[in-house]
């Protein structure tokens, strides 16, 4: 390698421009004035208006910005770089902060009686000043949805907060309107504190709606309009069928409910639903608008080592599983004619895997051939299949090392892209079990067969 004392200038990486956009509105700020108080921050208050708002638009055009930049960016927004970058998602606003400092001072001044109750009802809690700000909190989102005049004067005197600076719009959870349709499940309109709700709502349409569906080809797709998410679940054969959640994040007042921007802790947990869907609907259709896979014909089988604690490796990229076989199948011999008709009953993907997997065993035989086949047992995860090596101890008590026990391969379903990549497809769990039970059945046959390597020199 050629050394040079030519200096390498600022390290300059990315952030999510966006996100920024977002944050910045939310404090408030112009392009200007955020420069303007990052470049203060930064020891660089002479820079003049124009470099200044020219630098905050780069900003978040581009997301391009110097490390030590990013951190004032950071501090100036009140956040951290991580959040800027998209690698975490951002706290929901609420009051937490602020009540538990109220509850500090008044305790201070000496609490009042029912301040001093309710602190006894946390004195459980390592910190029970924080632990009743946090109740609070709740139970101030909860009254600012029903407006009953006895909460607020109730949450007034506890926190020290005047009645009319409870009822300005604050948000910790979030309140979200959801909205359920279609014949296979209770049409339902409600109103659910937190995105946690939200996230088991979806999670039990997809285990009603597709995990548990007989067909194979429902399909699951999810999209955005303006503030509302919307997931759709298509039934494999009857489209009349299909149901749709329909959800927002909303903001009560005295008004009634105004729909608002999800936080980025929401947008973090929703887009992460695309990736959760992979284990329940074999055809997702993401935020992106991208259906995988886009056909059941480039569907492949990849088979993965996977490195264990006993293995020493000193590289980062040599403790990542490693694909050492595509089993591509003989599609090719698939009569036409017989896909055609599956495609019309919904059960195209299943037929597509099972032809693939028709050797599936004979391919993995050589990878498991280093020990008896009684050490091998396959078992079922999220979108893949595990082997796993478990070697009893009389087979290996006179080696001179113990074998490297665990989840040693797997094999995944993939989708062999038009330029050749591979790229991860959703594989539900009750596709899944059909092959591992054909898998075990294989192993059961190979071992009664006289083929069982039981009785094989064990390795040195």
């Amino acid at each position: 390698m050629t050394q040079t004392s030519k200096p390498l200038g600022r390290p300059t990486f990315r952030i999510d421009g966006p996100r920024l956009r977002a944050l910045r509105k939310e404090a408030g700020l112009t392009q200007l004035g955020l420069g303007q108080k990052v470049y203060v921050r930064a020891g660089k208050g002479r820079a003049s208006n124009g470099v200044m708002k020219t630098s905050a638009q780069r900003w978040e055009k581009t997301g391009a910005v110097p490390l030590d930049m990013a951190k004032y960016i950071a501090q100036e927004l009140k956040t951290t770089v991580d959040v800027l970058v998209g690698s975490a998602p951002e706290p929901a606003p609420s009051l937490v902060d602020e009540i538990e400092w109220r509850i500090r001072g008044q305790i201070a001044d000496g609490p009042s009686p029912a301040l001093a109750v309710a602190l006894e009802a946390c004195r459980d809690d390592a910190k029970p000043e924080r632990e009743l700000a946090i109740r609070l909190n709740s139970r101030l989102e909860a009254a600012q949805l029903s407006h009953a005049k006895g909460d607020f004067e109730v949450l007034s005197e506890l926190t020290g907060f005047s009645a009319a600076e409870l009822r300005q719009p604050m948000g910790h959870d979030g309140f979200w309107l959801a909205i359920s349709t279609g014949p296979s499940g209770p049409e339902r309109t409600e109103v659910v504190l937190g995105v946690a709700e939200i996230l088991h709502a979806v999670r039990t349409e997809l285990q009603t709606c597709v995990a548990d569906a007989y067909e194979s080809d429902a399909h699951v797709s999810f999209m955005k309009e303006r503030h509302w998410f919307i997931v759709t679940f298509a039934h494999a054969r009857l489209p009349q069928l299909a149901r749709t959640l329909r959800f927002v994040r909303c903001q009560p007042n005295e008004t009634g409910l105004s729909w608002t921007s999800p936080t980025w802790q929401d947008e973090y947990w929703l887009t992460d639903l695309t990736r959760e869907a992979y284990g329940y609907s074999n055809f997702v259709t993401g935020f992106d608008s991208v259906c995988v896979p886009a056909a059941c014909t480039r569907l492949r089988l990849a088979v993965t080592r996977n490195p264990v604690a006993h293995d020493l490796v000193d590289s980062v990229e040599a403790r990542q599983p490693a694909i050492v076989m595509v089993v591509e199948g003989n599609l090719s011999e698939l009569p036409t004619a017989t896909l055609n008709s599956f495609i019309q009953e919904g059960n195209a993907h299943d037929l597509v895997v099972n032809w693939i997997s028709a050797d599936l065993w004979d391919k993995l035989q050589p990878l498991l051939s280093d020990w008896p086949l009684e050490c091998w047992r396959f078992s079922k995860a999220q979108t893949r299949l595990d082997i796993h090596l478990d070697v009893p101890y009389r087979l290996f008590s006179t080696s001179d090392a113990p074998p490297a026990k665990g989840n040693r391969f797997s094999v995944m379903l993939v989708e062999r892209q038009e330029d050749g990549e591979l790229r991860r497809a959703p594989w539900r769990g009750k596709s899944i079990t059909h092959i591992l039970e054909r898998l075990e059945q294989s192993q059961r046959d190979a071992s009664g067969t006289g083929t069982s390597m039981a009785s094989r020199a064990l390795p040195t």
